[in-house]
């Protein structure tokens, strides 16, 4: 992996973990109003375990920062007209799905479109209408974890760079994206280059 994925991966888990924690409080309130208590002690046990395991997530996140491993090398990619089977469901070959860059201007758009933020769950729902006849087979396969596709996941990658850039926010609350001035600008010049 290259070094510079460890930071979005950390990032992605971590989102998902806040977007799980609410959920099972829900549950949690919902089972203690129904007075299934034995129920609701499971679920409670459970969201300490996440939120435990969400603590270990972050400190892990902060030591790989203090590391300050130095970057490796990209795969090269595959050779033009070179059939491949998939057989092992490893890593796709470069150039098969789409690329990650591909998703910048969509992902921007969608925002605009949403006033400017939106979760992630609403980014991918527009991204399944306003990318459909750019998505091909290789995107729509599920990763080997058997519950990803992995056109969803390289937009949740997707969102670091345009992080980088200066696309989006790094301080918007956590699980929202939100577009940033510059990233307005970039999209708008986009729409002039393909006038």
């Amino acid at each position: 992996m290259i070094n510079k994925e460890v930071i979005p991966a950390f990032e992605m888990l971590l989102e998902e973990l806040e977007r799980i924690i609410p959920e099972l409080n829900a549950r949690g309130k919902q089972l203690l109003d129904e007075k299934k208590y034995p129920q609701a002690r499971e679920l409670i046990s459970k969201a300490e375990t996440v939120v435990s395991f969400q603590a270990k997530v972050k400190a892990l996140r902060d030591e790989w920062l203090r590391m300050d491993v130095p970057q490796t090398q990209a795969p090269k990619p595959a050779k033009p007209g070179k059939r491949i089977t998939r057989t092992n469901l490893g890593k796709l070959q470069e150039g098969l799905r789409t690329k990650n860059e591909a998703f910048h201007m969509p992902i921007l758009q969608a925002l605009v479109d949403r006033g400017g933020s939106a979760k992630f769950g609403e980014v991918i729902a527009a991204l399944t209408h306003d990318m459909a006849d750019t998505l091909n087979a290789y995107d729509w396969e599920k990763l080997p974890d058997g519950k990803s596709i992995r056109w969803q996941n390289s937009v949740g990658w997707t969102k670091m760079a345009l992080r980088d850039l200066g696309y989006l926010s790094g301080v918007s609350p956590r699980g929202i994206w939100e577009i940033t001035p510059l990233g307005r600008q970039a999209l708008l010049e986009s729409k002039q280059v393909f006038k």
